[in-house]
């Protein structure tokens, strides 16, 4: 197991430092890869939930080019001619360059050095509109929550807005096997074993199966039934995992727990898609506090 997970940290740093070119700006600062990868895609989250992750933690978020703005978010500029090369609006939806268009999620990004000379919309227009993915620190900028000490942003040429309602189907393939093993090629999110193996202080999103429940500790581990005051679901990429190494706890509030309240005691084994911040949690690795908890039917459950 600890073979494994030296190799799978090896492999993201690979992801996120190799690169097929560098960008220098003047400050001598190197940028990451241009080549937008899938798993700069699956580590992706969306404006929406980028707001609600908590400051400190570093992102890869996706949205719209839809403003620039210099030193307020009130003085940005949603139409040609832009003014303001210190910042841009990123947002879920596309600009329909209409006075009546309400965007309702909004989120500024600082942009220096050579990011800023290719991404300010005073001096490139023609990035209006475009659909990037967009790593950076999450903290509060522009008296909002923003991205600031941006690393780098990838523009995705391809995008189809017709996808941006759609989420992505987190169900393995439908056999009689449980077991999510399907070597990094899910999709949008990442197996336990990958999140266990992941940095911490990122934000991630993971699916696993809810192995069992407990309370403010894994001593107390309930893997028969579900802990009656619960404040942590245990989440494994197989239904029958009990070793503690390879089990990723995610501390959910009470909010979550009433928003799946009605599964009761049914909630165990059913699989879940997790969004959260990596960290330390229980004394292992594991999300401390969910952003949320989405339960997704396998073909063995529906």
């Amino acid at each position: 197991m600890q073979i494994f997970r030296l190799f799978f940290s090896f492999f993201l740093l690979l992801v996120f430092t190799s690169c097929e070119k560098e960008i220098t700006s003047e400050k001598g600062e190197k940028g990451l890869s241009t080549e937008l990868t899938d798993d700069i895609k699956r580590q992706a989250i969306t404006v929406e939930q980028a707001i609600d992750i908590d400051q400190g933690y570093t992102v890869i978020v996706k949205g719209y080019i839809v403003a620039a703005a210099e030193s307020s978010i009130k003085n940005a500029d949603f139409r040609k001619p832009f003014a303001g090369k210190t910042a841009i609006l990123i947002s879920d939806d596309k600009s329909e360059a209409s006075n009546d268009q309400y965007f309702y999620n909004l989120m500024p990004i600082s942009l220096s050095g050579t990011l800023k000379d290719r991404f300010n919309l005073q001096e490139n227009p023609d990035m209006w509109n475009a659909f990037v993915y967009i790593q950076g620190l999450r903290t509060n900028y522009m008296n909002t929550a923003g991205i600031k000490e941006v690393k780098n942003i990838w523009v995705d040429a391809n995008h189809d807005p017709n996808d941006d309602n759609i989420e992505p189907n987190p169900n393995p393939d439908d056999d009689d096997d449980p077991t999510i093993d399907d070597g990094g090629n899910n999709g949008d999110w990442l197996t336990v074993a990958q999140a266990i193996a992941a940095p911490t202080e990122q934000v991630i999103k993971v699916a696993g199966y809810v192995v069992a429940t407990t309370s403010k500790s894994m001593n107390n581990i309930k893997f028969e039934d579900i802990h009656e005051n619960y404040t942590a679901l245990v989440l494994a990429d197989d239904v029958n995992t009990t070793e503690r190494e390879k089990l990723f706890p995610v501390g959910v509030s009470k909010e979550i727990r009433d928003e799946i309240a009605a599964y009761g005691a049914g909630l165990k084994n059913l699989r879940v898609v997790v969004l959260g911040n990596k960290d330390t949690y229980l004394g292992q690795p594991g999300i401390k506090k969910a952003v949320s908890v989405v339960i997704v039917p396998t073909a063995n459950q529906q």
